[in-house]
């Protein structure tokens, strides 16, 4: 079984984020299309990438129509760590071992992102760094051809 693929059905799920608050993707749905960026604090393709998901954040944040969720593998205090070195704004949600999420959604590689619509079908389903993916989410041209980076890169 590999990744969850555009067109299937998120499964649902509750998790914690850093201040101990829950979240469900249900819920979260109520109110609009989520997109979920998976992640390992050590992952440097998740290093790479975070920058990215937070300049969109910081440029859409709340008035984008969507919920944006970093799905932490690490434990609270890496995740904490993480979002202080990388500047990160948005709720970042702790899936911890044995990573039950991650393992609902089919991962074998991070990051991994998902865009899911209210009716909880996947419309978005990458890994890795991709700039088509990131452009998707923003719904704009963040990143450009010739921005000098790449346009993918494996997790």
């Amino acid at each position: 079984m590999g990744q969850i693929s555009i067109g299937g059905q998120a499964p649902d799920f509750e998790l914690p984020d850093l201040q101990g608050r829950s979240h469900r993707l249900s819920d979260a749905l109520l109110r609009g299309p989520v997109a979920l960026v998976f992640y390992k604090a050590s992952c440097p393709t998740c290093q790479f990438t975070f920058p990215y998901i937070q300049k969109i954040f910081s440029q859409v944040g709340r008035t984008a129509g969507w919920t944006l969720w970093g799905v932490s593998e690490d434990d609270v205090e890496e995740t904490r760590e993480f979002a202080e070195q990388h500047g990160i704004t948005f709720d970042l949600l702790i899936d911890e071992h044995p990573y039950p999420v991650s393992a609902a959604y089919g991962l074998q590689f991070v990051p991994a992102m998902f865009l899911i619509q209210p009716d909880g079908t996947i419309s978005l389903s990458e890994y890795g760094f991709t700039k088509a993916g990131l452009n998707h989410v923003a719904g704009f041209k963040l990143l450009t051809a010739n921005d000098g980076l790449p346009a993918t890169r494996p997790g």
